[in-house]
């Protein structure tokens, strides 16, 4: 960069891309592959489910919009239209978060735009399933990584994982990866949360615009733009601008450890990360008593977290309200041990039935919070035990406690598992032919020569 005068002493963004370059399919463990297959199926697994939503009917419609009479060479996932690359990938993104159902790591969701991003590209450019592997494999461990080293918010980290992803399959340069970068992190920089303070469901449209960006950047970068490098070593580019600086985890065990075995747990239930275990422990508390949510006079619960301990006297119209508030899922998983959309239609939101049991959920004191280190301290399952306590009309109590929830990294999914989940995400959208048709197609991801036939499946 000759006009560069920041005094740039560092080679970090260089050492990511090299590694992205150089990544082969065969350096991967074959534990991390299996691990990339199963989010790869809970991922498409939850986006289907999320069609049964309005607010993904409406995405369906503007991606339409987008792409009029461009190049079809992605399919919209639960519709079936070939549409552009741009607008198959605002849709998946779209729906990869909709239901707050997909995975967690400390610092967001990769898997919105990681997988999504790579199985619309995959289709696009005809990549094998082991070219879509690796690169998904590349885009979790440079997006964790990135997503480390300083905070900007959570949807900004998913354009360093998306972008990672399209610079493998499109076999870049690592200076023109560079340069994508910079482009990346010029639009990556603002640490705002708004949608945490209004509780607005455009968030998940927020993932769908990171998936689009990311191809827009990408062919960007391949027309050769100049002067965008080096991005994350300059002082004043990136880093400055986030929460907090902690650049060495831009290169830390690059290439030796794999993040995405030990930092990244997958969503049991489509509700917030802080809301899962009690989700869980509703869920088995009524499954194993049996007893009729009707006649439930308390549910007490210990500890809770204040900041999603939300009640309303009438439900919720907003589907991030409900998946945020711990009664709300605590009631709506007694009703319907058995999730999916149903959780959050209109009419569920302002059940009666449901608003009156949310309503008697109590805590018993709370978590206490400390920002970024709660979360951590959550994927490291360093938090307290979590006990709930229903108490019937009748004076009888059911009492069942957990530490987390089936997909943490120390409690996860077996192959089975996932297999079982997908069927319950994609019963209502799926033949079961096609569903027993995309689970076998994942779990032999690896010897498929043309991912393209995938999305066949997912409509």
């Amino acid at each position: 960069m000759g006009f560069n005068y920041h005094g740039i002493t560092t080679d970090m963004t260089k050492q990511l891309c090299h590694f992205i370059k150089n990544l082969q399919y065969t350096d991967i463990p074959p534990a991390v592959i299996e691990r990339a297959k199963m989010n790869i199926m809970q991922t498409v697994g939850v986006c289907l489910c999320s069609a049964e939503l309005k607010q993904i009917k409406d995405a369906i419609e503007i991606a339409k919009e987008m792409s009029p009479g461009g190049e079809a060479v992605a399919t919209l996932w639960a519709d079936g239209k070939k549409v552009s690359w741009e607008s198959a990938a605002f849709l998946a993104g779209t729906m990869g978060d909709c239901l707050d159902w997909e995975d967690c790591s400390v610092t967001g969701h990769p898997s919105a735009g990681v997988i999504t991003t790579a199985i619309v590209a995959g289709e696009a450019l005809k990549k094998s399933g082991k070219e879509v592997l690796t690169a998904i494999v590349a885009g979790y461990e440079v997006y964790q990584r990135i997503a480390l080293a300083g905070r900007s918010n959570i949807v900004s980290y998913n354009t360093f994982g998306n972008l990672t992803v399209l610079m493998k399959l499109l076999d870049l340069s690592e200076e023109k990866m560079n340069r994508a970068f910079g482009i990346g992190t010029a639009c990556a920089i603002i640490a705002c949360n708004v949608h945490e303070a209004t509780m607005s469901d455009s968030l998940n449209y927020l993932y769908g615009y990171k998936n689009q960006n990311a191809v827009t950047m990408i062919k960007t970068a391949l027309l050769g733009i100049e002067n965008m490098e080096d991005a994350f070593d300059d002082p004043t580019a990136y880093l400055r601008h986030c929460g907090y600086q902690e650049p060495e985890w831009l290169t830390k065990e690059l290439g030796e450890t794999w993040m995405m075995m030990n930092m990244i747990l997958i969503k049991h239930w489509p509700a917030n990360v802080f809301v899962q275990t009690y989700a869980e422990l509703a869920s088995r508390l009524v499954t194993k008593n049996k007893y009729n949510p009707e006649d439930v006079e308390e549910i007490i619960i210990r500890p809770s977290v204040a900041f999603r301990h939300w009640y309303s006297d009438d439900g919720y119209d907003s589907v991030t309200q409900a998946q945020f508030s711990i009664p709300y899922c605590t009631a709506c998983a007694m009703y319907y041990p058995e999730p999916g959309a149903v959780w959050y239609q209109p009419e569920t939101m302002r059940d009666p039935r449901i608003v009156a049991l949310m309503n008697k959920v109590k805590a018993d004191g709370f978590v206490e919070m400390k920002g970024l280190k709660f979360i951590k301290d959550l994927i490291d399952g360093q938090h307290p035990e979590k006990f709930m306590t229903v108490r019937m009309k009748d004076g009888t109590e059911y009492v069942e406690s957990a530490f987390t929830h089936p997909g943490h990294p120390n409690y996860m999914l077996t192959r089975d598992e996932f297999k079982d989940r997908f069927r319950l995400e994609t019963k209502n959208v799926l033949s079961p032919e096609k569903t027993e048709a995309a689970i076998d197609f994942i779990c032999r991801f690896e010897a498929c020569e043309d991912v393209s036939a995938l999305p066949a499946l997912l409509y």
